[in-house]
């Protein structure tokens, strides 16, 4: 069985990061997906992750294979939702969600998602919210596989040609 785990982003990991989010950009512009288009996630923003501490890796035969988010504060896109949260206690957000493209179909996506909530339960969240755009089927098989509720839908920014559904897990 191959060791695959989970692992807070150092700054010597940044460049193979910012190598997969570049790699998820193109997945999803070839899919016609206006996600991370505009250039975000950026380097600058991938740097200030790892610096607060909430910039994680999944690390599989010793090598890079996903990167992802956990945020621990409020996320103010969330505040807008169309309907309502069915939870209002603390919650952590998860973004950036990205799997290298040398992985893919591997179900490491799976794999980044369960590290990412165990991580964030031991940190005592029991609470857990995500986002995807409308269009990107693959994020949302996932993010409903984990078992996570389909809320709404929200806008980035506020801006509404970047409207994004919405997920929330309780556990």
């Amino acid at each position: 069985m191959t060791l695959i785990y989970l692992r807070a982003t150092q700054m010597k990991d940044l460049q193979t990061v910012f190598t997969i989010i570049k790699q998820a950009q193109t997945l999803l512009k070839n899919e016609h997906i206006d996600q991370w288009q505009d250039g975000q996630p950026s380097l600058a923003q991938l740097q200030q992750d790892i610096l607060h501490q909430q910039s994680y890796v999944l690390i599989s035969k010793q090598h890079i294979c996903g990167t992802a988010v956990l945020l621990q504060q409020p996320e103010p896109n969330y505040l807008q939702l169309q309907t309502a949260w069915h939870s209002q206690t603390v919650y952590a957000t998860i973004h950036r969600f990205a799997i290298a493209q040398a992985h893919q179909g591997q179900h490491l996506g799976n794999r980044l998602l369960s590290h990412l909530i165990t991580l964030g339960y031991q940190q005592g969240f029991c609470n857990f919210r995500i986002d995807t755009h409308p269009n990107n089927l693959r994020m949302q098989h996932l993010i409903k596989e984990a078992g996570f509720i389909y809320r709404g839908s929200i806008c980035l920014n506020k801006n509404p040609k970047k409207p994004r559904l919405a997920y929330e897990l309780n556990l």
